[in-house]
């Protein structure tokens, strides 16, 4: 594994602040308030979306590098 990456990702994990969390009692509600909760809240589409981004990005620099 490339020491940089490697150094990074430790790095990254290392200064990782804790997430600032929303109002509300989410204790209650079962799985499906779970994932309507998760499906219908700005923060956990933003975080979904830069997740997608990332992973896509991966898959295609993995496959460019692989070719």
């Amino acid at each position: 594994m490339n020491i940089k990456l490697l150094s990074l990702a430790s790095v990254s994990t290392l200064i990782a602040s804790q997430a600032m969390a929303h109002p509300g009692d989410h204790s209650t509600g079962g799985v499906m308030a779970a994932i309507w909760h998760q499906l219908t809240e700005p923060d956990h589409l933003l975080f979904a979306g830069l997740v997608a981004a990332a992973v896509i990005v991966g898959v295609k620099a993995y496959q460019k590098k692989k070719a």
